[in-house]
């Protein structure tokens, strides 16, 4: 008579291995679920610890992912991801964790670089994910581009919503859509001397397609 315990006694650590995974998975995928923002895993241990609107990771090993939240962007009216590291001035370090749930450092010396691209951060207009609660940000380079950096000088964008040269705002998705809304009277463009290091960590590509989509 065949024991029933035979063939079995090589399933459990089996089994104690997929149970093992499934609980990882969960861990890494419950962040998404609270915050419902698409987020970034690093190979990384860290501990968490709240704060006002934002999370404190303190890093420790090399084991376990750490979440960061990825912020929406668009380059020829493509769309583009990237995280957020550190940021030049402390009001919009704040402002950057409050939106986005995770805190970013304060590094005033990004504005001695050299190489710094330009990035629109719009204060009115269409409702959206942009990091003032509007319309997506925009970048005027990508990976792939032979000016790409991954340090943007923030210029913020507003609507003329009154007076003579009131428009009804729409979604501008490039750096030349929106210099000709400049022309036009449309919105105004205040350059700040706001520097944020914001890696592109996926990217949809060009509008003359020289350069692929990609990620990394």
């Amino acid at each position: 008579m065949n024991d029933p315990k035979v063939g079995r006694s090589n399933d459990t650590p089996k089994k104690k291995t997929i149970a093992a995974l499934v609980v990882l998975g969960m861990l890494i995928a419950f962040p998404l679920v609270v915050t419902d923002k698409l987020a970034f895993a690093i190979g990384t241990n860290s501990t968490t610890s709240g704060t006002t609107g934002a999370s404190l990771m303190k890093l420790t090993t090399t084991s376990a992912p750490v979440v960061i939240p990825l912020v929406k962007a668009l380059y020829d009216s493509k769309g583009v991801l990237f995280i957020i590291t550190e940021v030049s001035d402390k009001t919009m370090r704040d402002q950057i964790g409050n939106f986005t749930g995770s805190l970013v450092n304060y590094e005033p010396n990004l504005t001695k670089s050299q190489d710094i691209g330009q990035l629109w951060i719009f204060k009115n207009g269409i409702k959206g994910p942009g990091l003032m609660g509007f319309q997506t940000n925009v970048l005027n380079s990508i990976p792939g581009d032979p000016h790409y950096t991954p340090l943007w000088k923030v210029n913020i964008v507003e609507w003329k919503t009154t007076g003579t040269n009131a428009t009804t705002p729409t979604i501008l998705g490039s750096d030349d859509i929106i210099a000709n809304a400049v022309k036009k009277g449309q919105i105004t463009v205040t350059p700040t001397n706001v520097v944020i290091n914001c890696p592109v960590v996926q990217w949809g590509g060009n509008k003359i397609n020289t350069i692929p989509a990609g990620h990394i």
